[in-house]
């Protein structure tokens, strides 16, 4: 996709532009990595399934971090019952396709609120997805849109410069204006965060 290079190169600017302190001696990054699962998606397949991402993030200031988001998710599986072709018999369920999606991503957090051990907050993100069918592991179509997410968190800081966190997103896709395989145009996720913290606080 075309406007794939200009997402990544609209983030490599804003990082650039990031304030001095961040540019010239970059600080250690706290790294997310999250697991959860996907709900209210759209097309067929559908249904949600597993989430999962990994995320490091550069302080800007005190309260807003910026870095980037690698993803997986899974959009969906349709479920068929298999007959004997001879009597009809029932012989049980067997996955007819299945949908997920994987990526990366520009991504922002800001903490809002702060009180004692806990920190509440919004994240948001803007990038790349590839969106893949499959029959059991035999890819049978796929296509690429750019997307952003928004979304809101929560987490408790732990000993040993660790959190433990809850994140809440809704997933907007686009697809080439041309192409035939805009199948997901939206999805929520949600997870478990746990953060390792760099140079800011936990």
């Amino acid at each position: 996709m075309r406007a794939i290079p200009l997402v990544l190169a609209c983030g490599l600017v804003a990082a650039l532009l990031a304030p001095s302190r961040v540019a010239a001696g970059l600080p250690r990054p706290d790294v997310l990595i999250g697991a959860g699962g996907t709900f209210a998606t759209t097309g067929t397949p559908e249904g949600g399934g597993a989430s999962f991402s990994l995320s490091p993030l550069w302080p800007v200031n005190d309260r807003v971090r910026f870095g980037l988001m690698l993803f997986a998710d899974d959009i969906g599986t349709t479920i068929a019952r298999l007959h004997d072709p001879n009597d009809g018999s029932d012989l049980g369920a067997v996955a007819l396709s299945h949908r997920w999606t994987f990526g990366g991503a520009w991504r922002a957090d800001a903490d809002l609120v702060t009180r004692g051990r806990w920190t509440a907050g919004a994240t948001g993100s803007w990038g790349y997805w590839r969106i893949e069918d499959d029959v059991r592991g035999t890819t049978t179509a796929a296509a690429s849109a750019i997307g952003f997410t928004l979304g809101a968190n929560a987490r408790r800081a732990l000993s040993s410069g660790q959190a433990l966190g809850f994140e809440l997103r809704y997933h907007q896709l686009f697809s080439d204006r041309g192409s035939a395989y805009r199948r997901v145009e939206h999805y929520a996720s949600a997870a478990i965060d746990w953060r390792w913290a760099g140079s800011s606080r936990p």
